[in-house]
């Protein structure tokens, strides 16, 4: 993923966040170390409707709403109002498209294959596995075929809906999906033999951070693994223990057709992306077309519990 918001969020405007439920909103309204700023999103709630706004105050905690409220009553120009919110709907994408379109971020992961080898270095042959930020499931259906027992955790209805369904299709019955989020897991201590986050937990709070390795410490029994693929920032993982692998290859993503690729490529990424499929008619796009590393990468790391 970019680090900045993809062209489609322009789809997206403030009163969209109203959709969330008050889970959600309190999960993805956290500040944090990459969280929303309670003072941009003051600023950006000024003259909202009354009914979300007490939502949004319901969700926050009591140091960030009352820096929400300090920014919320300090004038502000009309266009500076506006700036705000655009900059709220960006940091919040992600969570704002899960919510309203799960298909259109189903079609988008279908194209990114994560390494074999990187897959194949996990040991999950009848395992207990927790998927931690599952989302629609590209990790869960793979571990299910492999794993005892698979625990799909995200905090997005609408993907785990998606996955709850392709789960029933396929046929599976190693699966149970549960909502959660990253520092609060809904598991008990030393459940799980492997935790693994796709594509999903990152270095910082609220998407991931010292809280969130905590958690997944936490659920994992004594001598099991944690597993993070595709990390944002390896060394940072590095520094609290895990060990780093990378593989050569699976340099592309791979979609349905040209036309397919150009629309994704446009909305998710940037129109010189989708121009280079256009010129090159292609179904299959290198990841540096896009600007963005491939997905060959994970951090692993041995649980060892503290002994009383």
């Amino acid at each position: 993923m970019t680090d900045s918001a993809p062209p489609r969020a322009r789809d997206f405007a403030l009163r969209d966040l109203g959709s969330l439920d008050d889970q959600a909103l309190r999960v993805f309204l956290q500040p944090g170390e990459a969280g929303l700023s309670p003072r941009l999103l003051g600023r950006a709630m000024q003259n909202e409707h009354p009914g979300l706004r007490s939502r949004v105050l319901d969700a926050l905690s009591p140091e960030a709403r009352d820096e929400y409220v300090a920014a919320e009553q300090k004038p502000a120009s009309r266009a500076e109002v506006e700036e705000a919110q655009r900059a709220v709907v960006s940091h919040l994408f992600w969570p704002l498209l899960y919510w309203h379109d799960p298909c259109a971020y189903e079609e988008l992961v279908a194209g990114e294959r994560i390494h074999p080898r990187i897959l194949d270095a996990l040991d999950l042959e009848g395992r207990t596995v927790c998927d931690v930020g599952a989302g629609a499931g590209r990790f869960t259906l793979f571990a299910a075929r492999r794993a005892a027992r698979v625990v799909a955790v995200d905090g997005m209805p609408p993907l785990l809906g998606r996955l709850e369904l392709l789960v029933r299709e396929q046929g599976l019955a190693n699966v149970e999906v549960r909502r959660g989020s990253f520092d609060a897991l809904p598991l008990e201590d030393g459940s799980v033999d492997v935790a693994v986050a796709c594509s999903s937990l990152t270095s910082q709070a609220p998407w991931g951070g010292e809280a969130a390795l905590a958690e997944l410490d936490r659920v994992v029994r004594d001598g099991g693994e944690i597993a993070v693929i595709w990390p944002d920032r390896p060394e940072w993982f590095r520094e609290r223990g895990f060990v780093h692998l990378s593989a050569p290859g699976n340099d592309s993503l791979f979609f349905a057709d040209p036309e397919t690729a150009e629309r994704i490529c446009r909305d998710f990424y940037s129109d010189v992306a989708a121009a280079w499929v256009v010129e090159h008619r292609a179904s299959a796009v290198p990841f540096r077309a896009l600007g963005i590393a491939p997905p060959n990468d994970a951090c692993l790391r041995v649980v060892r519990k503290r002994r009383p």
